[in-house]
């Protein structure tokens, strides 16, 4: 399991780390984070790695904003010396929340219910639940501002959304592209799950452009498309079985 630590004390990191290496001492720590911003580059610059341990109070700002900067895909244990953001936590991808000190029974209370939630493939069971009560009216086209006009784009013609430094642009199956005012979170609720899939934090794509799978050197996919991409599209390792089986489907 590869862990990262976002953590402003060095006490608590070298505790946390204690631990980990006393649960399990092939746990590997990829770094140690003491700031919003630190370990936003850190999230956007490498692969996710399998869990964070997450401070709420950091040196530059709350750990919250880091949600707000970029979309986190690991689960979240988070760690804090006070009580009162518990809601807030459970409103991400948070697993447990652990008051300060931590101790090793907290821990490993907390990783045996990762593994416990991994068994039962929440996100999987979490999109099925989403499909049953999603309303059926799919947008059947998007409507793009150009110049002085509004385009219905069908959405049979899309091959892609992609979203970088929050400016989210629809390429379409003839090389077009159009910038929209809407973020991925919002347009993935308006389309068909059986056609489209938000494959990482940058593309939302379609199932019928993808051309081919490459199983990638850290077991992460490379999605090919029928068309060029502005960058290569990645499926994180804890995602990559979600995803064949949604592409075989």
């Amino acid at each position: 399991m590869k862990v990262i630590i976002i953590e402003d004390e060095i006490a608590a990191f070298n505790n946390i780390k204690r631990i980990l290496n006393q649960l399990d001492p092939n746990i590997e720590i990829l770094a140690n984070l003491d700031t919003v911003s630190a370990s936003v580059n850190w999230l956007k610059s490498n692969p996710s790695p399998d869990l964070i341990f997450m401070d709420i109070q950091l040196a530059d700002g709350s750990s919250f904003n880091i949600f707000e900067l970029i979309t986190i895909e690991a689960p979240v244990i988070f760690t804090t010396a006070y009580d009162e953001y518990a809601i807030n936590a459970f409103k991400v991808n948070s697993i447990d929340y652990l008051l300060k000190p931590i101790t090793f029974k907290n821990v490993k209370n907390a990783m045996d219910k990762l593994s416990r939630v991994n068994h039962l493939n929440l996100e999987k069971a979490l999109r099925e639940l989403d499909l049953h009560f999603r309303p059926k009216g799919f947008k059947q086209r998007i409507l793009v501002p150009y110049k002085d006009r509004i385009l219905p784009i069908p959405i049979n013609d899309v091959a892609f959304f992609y979203n970088t430094e929050g400016i989210t642009e629809l390429f379409t199956i003839e090389h077009k592209s159009y910038k929209l005012d809407k973020a991925l979170e919002k347009i993935i609720q308006d389309l068909d799950p059986d056609k489209f899939i938000r494959a990482n934090r940058q593309f939302i794509i379609s199932k019928e452009n993808i051309k081919d799978i490459t199983i990638w050197f850290d077991n992460r996919l490379l999605i090919n498309l029928n068309i060029e991409t502005p960058e290569k599209i990645f499926v994180s390792k804890n995602r990559a079985s979600d995803f064949k089986n949604w592409f075989a489907s």
